[in-house]
């Protein structure tokens, strides 16, 4: 009897072993499978917000809610509308590539402070944030500007290894596209400061460049740009 006990016992473990194996298999086949998440937030709006809000969580420091960028030195064309139309080619690619991706925004006849695009992104629980953004100052260095947060950040510490790795992926396919970039950490953008995912700021030139406007207005360089940070993307999730 005790033996006919023990081959049950034994049968049981064995089949409960394959049970899990089984779903423990299919579980990861599931997770495999789920596409990742991926906010693209196309900067600026059509009409600025100067409300300030604080630059990240606690902080003293504030900054205007919501910009609506510089407009083409010659053409007058506004970089919000700029921002989305990459915004939109980025989104298809990346798409094209088998991630899920939300844009903060579709129109530019919107009003969302820079904190609450990355709410957006943290309510969907992103993989990465990615703002499609131009320079400010139309009279800077020309080119791409890819912007993360630096290792001291005191706002989202445990976000800087994978925001840098971000960064650097789209900061080497951008250039190997063609175009000229460059990679700086700056702490006082609320758009980073706030979210929760790894995320960068690609600052993809200004419309006040004279050098730059006719470049950045040319769709065929839009996709350009669109296409080195999608590759910049799968870049960074075969080396994470």
């Amino acid at each position: 009897m005790k033996g006919r006990t023990k081959k049950l016992i034994q049968t049981y473990l064995v089949l409960l072993l394959l049970v899990f194996t089984w779903f423990g298999g299919a579980f990861k086949v599931m997770a495999k499978s789920s596409p990742r998440v991926i906010v693209i937030d196309p900067a600026f709006q059509e009409v600025a917000d100067d409300s300030k809000e604080p630059v990240g969580p606690g902080a003293f420091r504030t900054s205007p809610e919501a910009s609506s960028g510089n407009v083409g030195a010659t053409t007058g064309y506004p970089e919000y509308e700029l921002t989305l139309q990459v915004a939109l080619k980025l989104k298809a690619d990346l798409e094209n590539a088998g991630y899920e991706v939300i844009l903060t925004r579709s129109s530019n006849d919107v009003n969302i402070s820079n904190s609450g695009r990355a709410m957006i992104a943290n309510m969907f629980e992103a993989d990465l944030f990615i703002v499609v953004s131009a320079k400010e100052d139309g009279n800077g260095s020309s080119g791409v500007q890819v912007v993360c947060q630096s290792e001291d950040n005191p706002y989202n510490y445990g976000n800087y290894e994978d925001g840098r790795l971000l960064s650097d992926t789209i900061l080497g396919s951008v250039k190997a596209a063609g175009s000229r970039a460059r990679l700086v950490e700056d702490d006082d953008m609320a758009v980073m400061n706030w979210c929760q995912a790894p995320s960068t700021v690609v600052e993809i030139g200004s419309l006040a460049n004279e050098d730059e406007e006719e470049k950045l207005l040319n769709v065929d360089y839009q996709q350009e740009l669109a296409d080195g940070i999608a590759a910049g993307v799968d870049s960074y999730f075969t080396q994470r």
